[in-house]
């Protein structure tokens, strides 16, 4: 019966997310790609050594902060755009691991809602608050969710 709540509630996370506005969206695989990394120490999926992930990063990371986050959105609302369709071409596991990459080894590069800097929405807070009760399995099978094509 437990598997059963755990599937139930990841699916009503995933479906919040899905339905989520798109800064809440990226705060939200902002939040659970570094709660995944505090967590675990799991191997390193070969997704992070793709080629084709790396080329969609580095054009991100050469985007200022303003630019970045408005080409974050159209990713997820699958704009056609150039960067858009070259992360669409990505697979799971190479999306899994844009995200992962990009919030973990890019230290300047922050998502979360700091202090008063950040209006949070109820949106926002209360997805943040059914992330933060999953552990390290539930958050990776929430961001493969929140990813996949």
């Amino acid at each position: 019966m437990a598997a059963v709540n755990l599937v139930s509630n990841l699916e009503s996370v995933a479906n919040r997310f899905h339905q989520a506005g798109a800064q809440t969206q990226l705060v939200a695989l902002h939040y659970s790609a570094q709660k995944i990394h505090k967590t675990s120490k799991m191997a390193t999926p070969s997704a992070f050594f793709s080629q084709k992930m790396h080329e969609v990063l580095k054009q991100i990371r050469q985007l200022s902060k303003d630019d970045r986050q408005e080409v974050l959105a159209e990713i997820l609302h699958g704009a056609h755009t150039r960067l858009a369709e070259a992360y669409d071409n990505l697979d799971t596991n190479m999306r899994m691991a844009f995200w992962y990459r990009l919030v973990n080894d890019y230290p300047g590069y922050r998502l979360l809602p700091t202090g008063r800097s950040y209006p949070a929405s109820l949106e926002l807070e209360a997805l943040l608050s059914d992330l933060e009760v999953l552990d390290s399995n539930e958050l990776i099978a929430f961001l493969r969710a929140a990813v996949e094509a």
